[in-house]
């Protein structure tokens, strides 16, 4: 048997020209991959979707993302809305836009934290498997940037009193009529179904038999 690798030694394959061709081969098939063939290319585009498993997470990673997603769940549960809703409608009555803020809006903001912490907590521990409220707390302390701007803003109003005051200022304001009504003036007018001459034309009249104005809503006639 004739051994080529004696007769012509420069046919001999060392370790560096294998891992040379194996580079050039993989780089054609990121090339095949990227660009395709002319077939390919013509064809439908086909999206792509990366699903992120959790599962090159840590631990606190998941954690903290199950909690926020319940959180979630919370925010747009209605029975969590109405007892938010019911406290603002009880208690902003006592607030008023101003520079001074008086005591009782002190005792106000300790029942409204005392109270959606508590629901908040118990929803969570029934959610969350070992959830802990001041591990999630210092959890929030270097995740700011990752919380949606609800749940950051609910979280806010139950640590800043400025932020509560806002809320509760803007819930009086639209609990007071902040929107507009409807005044509705209905005019009877009289019909000339015949034109009389030498009578003077009234452009300043045309379209006066419906009137609409933005201040309550009640139909109100008045007299022709």
């Amino acid at each position: 048997m004739v051994n080529f690798h004696e007769v012509c030694p420069e046919l001999r394959i060392t370790e560096e020209d294998i891992q040379a061709m194996e580079a050039e081969q993989q780089r054609g098939c990121q090339e095949e991959l990227l660009y395709g063939d002319g077939d390919y290319m013509d064809g439908p585009e086909e999206a792509i979707e990366f699903v992120n498993d959790g599962s090159q997470q840590d631990a606190e990673t998941n954690q903290f993302d199950r909690i926020v997603g319940a959180l979630t769940d919370i925010l747009i549960d209605p029975e969590f809305e109405a007892a938010k809703d019911d406290f603002c409608k009880r208690y902003c009555i006592h607030f008023e836009d101003s520079g001074e803020n008086k005591l009782e809006y002190m005792d106000v903001f300790t029942k409204y934290t005392e109270l959606l912490e508590a629901i908040i907590d118990t929803r969570l521990r029934q959610a969350v498997p070992g959830f802990d409220m001041q591990g999630f707390l210092h959890m929030i302390d270097t995740r700011r940037q990752e919380l949606m701007s609800d749940v950051f803003d609910l979280l806010l109003s139950l640590g800043d009193f400025e932020a509560f005051k806002d809320m509760m200022l803007s819930f009086k304001q639209e609990q007071s009529g902040g929107g507009l009504g409807f005044e509705v003036q209905v005019r009877a007018l009289r019909v000339h179904n015949e034109e009389e001459e030498g009578g003077d034309a009234r452009p300043d009249l045309d379209g006066q038999g419906l009137c609409i104005s933005p201040i309550s809503r009640r139909v109100k006639p008045l007299a022709a």
